[in-house]
């Protein structure tokens, strides 16, 4: 294994952390926020973490095609924490694009229940995000270590 192989495979454990901490930490902030509208700094803070969480969603996923190959039943798990990857970053970017529009178009007249999508996209995003870290997980400690 040459140097630049050794960063390349440590690139994924590197960034998959923040994709997991910024949804889970959006989703609760979100939560916050459906109880507290009136609070500026709330909203903008909350767009700005969705928006990080889907850029780093997706650096994730690109940081992933870097780890090495598994053969038998740990390739399935594998695929499957790809696949689950892969839906997580699609809800958290569809939230992201959701929060940014509904902040330029917020004195338009749309309908109350799709003011609410974003927020439903990104708690589901939080939920695969955590099926996702499972299969993770599982892969490093049950079949890596």
């Amino acid at each position: 294994m040459t140097f630049s192989d050794s960063i390349t495979t440590i690139l994924h454990p590197i960034t998959v952390h923040f994709p997991v901490a910024l949804i889970i930490v959006s989703a609760a902030l979100a939560i916050i926020y459906a109880f507290r509208k009136h609070d500026p700094l709330l909203n903008g803070t909350l767009r700005l973490l969705v928006i990080l969480a889907a850029i780093s969603a997706w650096v994730a996923i690109f940081t992933g095609s870097f780890t090495s190959q598994l053969s038998g039943e740990a390739h399935t798990i594998r695929e499957v924490h790809h696949t689950f990857a892969g839906w997580t970053s699609y809800m958290i970017s569809i939230a992201g694009a959701g929060y940014l529009f509904f902040s330029f178009y917020k004195k338009h007249n749309l309908p109350k229940w799709l003011q609410w999508t974003p927020f439903v996209f990104l708690l589901i995003a939080a939920i695969m995000v955590s099926i996702t870290g499972y299969y993770g997980g599982y892969i490093v400690y049950n079949i890596l270590l």
